[in-house]
């Protein structure tokens, strides 16, 4: 299970997942290394998990997965397209200074 999912509203509710969710998020910690995500994102990509969304708050970076590939968000923003769903970044990230 990822560390947080987001699933389509209109999915049924479910204990066990049949239906892949609009977005799997993982936040890495300390230790973590991205290879050892790698088998994950391999079976959300499987599952048909459209948004893989991998955030790394030490370095401040998040990536996402297509294809089974992970990419390094270029701009401040983390969408999903056809949705109101918008994560910015250097919001989220600045709201960890303040912990």
């Amino acid at each position: 299970m990822p560390d947080v999912l987001v699933v389509h509203k209109d999915a049924p509710k479910e204990r066990v997942l049949t239906h892949p969710p609009l977005i799997v998020i993982e936040i890495l910690s300390p230790e973590d290394r991205l290879s050892r995500f790698q088998d994950r994102i391999d079976d959300y990509v499987a599952f048909g998990v459209e948004n893989i969304w991998v955030l790394d708050p030490e370095r401040r970076i998040a990536r996402t997965a297509a294809s089974k590939i992970l990419h390094v968000v270029e701009s401040d923003e983390l969408t999903v397209p056809g949705t109101p769903i918008r994560v910015v970044l250097s919001e989220l990230f600045a709201e960890l200074d303040r912990i």
